[in-house]
């Protein structure tokens, strides 16, 4: 299954334009650049590469485990799944769209998800994005990936910071996981 965002032209064009832009991913005093991604403040996004990846048919929730991770939410293709730590659980609702979209694409289906091994149902549910798209949900989190993973056992998105907050790996217990590494899958 190609993704969207795999597309290498697409791809590109959106890494040019989120390169471009200034970054304010490290806002909060004290923190390391090292953990921040460009970006840009939502109202300021380029209605031209607003970008909405097509949903699944029906979306499923499956899980991985690798080391320093332990057990970790993923699509069908082994891709990782991650929240953002400035949506609330359960809210109903997500703070990710325009650009923070573009470098988070929500996990969107068009059918009730489904629980793959590991993963308990009762915690699968969606919201309907302000685009009208219904994003899968996980223990109220909103579920999304990042642009920065290719392969499956990626993990680029791991405790970054970009756009005011956090980005996390989410455990089958519908929690954050906070290890501070990144990891890429090996060829």
């Amino acid at each position: 299954m190609t993704h969207l965002w795999q597309a290498p032209g697409l791809a590109a064009l959106i890494l040019l334009a989120v390169a471009l832009q200034p970054s304010l991913a490290d806002d909060e005093p004290g923190s390391e650049a090292t953990n921040a991604v460009e970006g840009q403040p939502a109202s300021e996004a380029d209605p031209d590469l607003q970008s909405v990846p097509e949903p699944a048919e029906q979306a499923r929730v499956e899980t991985r485990e690798q080391a320093p991770y332990g057990p970790y939410l993923t699509d069908p293709d082994g891709m990782s799944l991650y929240l953002f730590a400035n949506d609330q659980p359960g809210a109903g609702s997500s703070t990710c769209d325009q650009t923070c979209a573009i470098a988070w694409p929500p996990y969107a289906t068009q059918e009730a998800p489904q629980a793959g091994e590991h993963v308990e149902a009762e915690r699968l549910d969606t919201i309907e994005r302000e685009d009208g798209t219904r994003q899968v949900t996980y223990a109220g989190w909103p579920l999304y990936y990042f642009i920065g993973d290719k392969a499956a056992g990626d993990a680029l998105g791991q405790d970054v910071i970009h756009l005011g907050a956090h980005w996390f790996l989410v455990s089958p217990e519908g929690e954050r996981i906070e290890a501070d590494e990144r990891t890429e899958a090996s060829p």
